[in-house]
């Protein structure tokens, strides 16, 4: 039988959020502590008080490291930054099915567990002996617990109410349309290709929901890959940044989820443009760092960032959208006090010179450059509150980072550019200035 393929992303609609009352946090690298009740912060001083551009030039290591900041500072136009509880949520079906519908040309689409190829009622049945011998052999298996025993049993019932629907399907010699978006639903977790109307594979689609109730929504994830042009950008031409803006912002508009979700950052590469989204809450966007994968850091995360990618092909139009981690909002849970914009700044000197400390004996001598700094969005776990998470102010500091060490041949140096996640450097609370993220 074909094992299904399980991967790490999500999606959702943002929820209305329920006020809950005012409350003042201490942040310690990342954690949210709620200590006592204060009113409600006004923020539109500290705000004004932030100038347009950030112009300066420091070194350490003995001037072998130099730190040169010519940003535009990026703020939001808010009254308030309200602190606000999120949790984690599963794949909406209706959003996967009208992605679907959007990206494959002459909306005809067709499912196949097989490579692209329709499956057989001899490839069904087969799959239903292997989930019978498995239950089978129970008795014979080992678990930590009897409620791990019979999530196990309800795990393969559920796989064989599956494949008795797909074997319906297969008596007819058809694979399953998809006539109506629930319709997305019934096939839960799954890897497979999606047909055009005259059965050619035109799309992968990787769908983990995460709908049952006992599934960690931390772990959800869609991802539809178009192998052929999409009709997403049909009438446009990408070839810059501000094509794919154009484009990627008409397709999050016509899934309705524009409200959401807005553009936090962009990558054009080689071959591709990518178009990173993050939620918005209140008129504030997410932090540009979305893309995080936090291995070897001092703090890290157990609920990778909320993201919706859409990535377009240059040569060919083809256009590929992954949805990642999505949340929900459970509600506001007090109102920000924001550190002011010469603080932050001590405290970026301060931690850009303990955070890049690393640098080894080999290292010649290294370039650290800031060209854009944003406030936004930014979730952390609560502290001593597990499986609970907030939004935080937060300052994104971006740009570049090069490195001369010595060729290895021996002979001169060599000038290495360092892969930054969509070019974040650094990150701080713009609680304390406590360091969040250091790339």
């Amino acid at each position: 039988m074909k094992r299904i393929i399980i991967l790490l992303l999500s999606l959702s609609l943002l929820v209305a959020c329920v006020p809950t009352p005012e409350t003042k946090f201490v942040v310690n690298k990342g954690d949210v502590t709620i200590e006592t009740d204060v009113p409600d912060a006004e923020v539109r001083d500290v705000l004004d008080g932030v100038p347009k551009r950030w112009e300066a030039e420091f070194s350490y290591r003995e001037g072998t490291v130099k730190v040169q900041i010519d940003a535009e500072i990026e703020t939001p136009d808010v009254g308030r930054f309200p602190i606000v509880e999120v949790a984690p949520a599963s794949i909406d079906p209706q959003i996967a099915a009208k992605l679907l519908y959007k990206l494959i040309p002459g909306g005809s689409i067709r499912i196949s567990d097989r490579g692209g190829k329709p499956y057989t009622l001899e490839d069904v049945d087969q799959w239903i002996e292997e989930v019978k011998q498995q239950l089978a052999h129970t008795d014979e298996m080992a678990f930590a617990s009897d409620e791990d025993r019979d999530a196990y049993i309800d795990a393969q019932n559920a796989e064989l109410s599956r494949l008795f629907e797909m074997r319906k399907t297969a008596e007819s010699g058809e694979v399953t349309s998809f006539s109506a978006y629930e319709l997305l639903a019934r096939y839960g977790t799954t890897e497979c290709g999606v047909l055009d109307a005259d059965g050619m594979e035109c799309a992968v689609l990787m769908w983990k929901p995460q709908a049952d109730e006992k599934a960690d929504k931390r772990e959800s994830v869609l991802h539809i890959d178009s192998l052929l042009p999409s009709c997403t950008v049909e009438g446009i031409r990408v070839e810059s940044k501000e094509d794919a803006l154009k484009a990627a912002d008409a397709l999050i508009e016509e899934i309705e989820l524009s409200d959401c979700y807005a553009c936090v950052s962009q990558k054009d590469g080689p071959n591709a443009i990518l178009c990173y989204y993050g939620r918005v809450y209140g008129g504030v966007k997410s932090s540009p760092l979305v893309e995080t994968v936090l291995d070897g850091a001092a703090y890290r995360m157990p609920w990778p960032n909320e993201m919706l990618l859409v990535r377009f092909v240059k040569s060919d139009g083809r256009v590929s959208v992954s949805y990642v981690c999505p949340s929900d909002t459970v509600g506001e849970i007090g109102n920000a006090e924001l550190l002011s914009f010469e603080e932050i700044q001590a405290q970026f000197e301060k931690n850009m010179k303990a955070s890049y400390a690393w640098f080894d004996e080999r290292t010649v001598s290294a370039a650290i450059t800031v060209d854009r700094i944003s406030l936004g969005y930014y979730r952390v776990p609560m502290k001593d509150a597990p499986n609970r998470y907030a939004l935080i102010p937060a300052w994104t500091f971006l740009g570049k980072r090069t490195v001369e060490e010595p060729s290895d041949g021996g002979d001169g140096t060599t000038i290495l550019e360092s892969d930054l996640k969509n070019g974040v450097l650094m990150i701080l609370s713009g609680l304390d200035g406590s360091l969040l993220y250091a790339g």
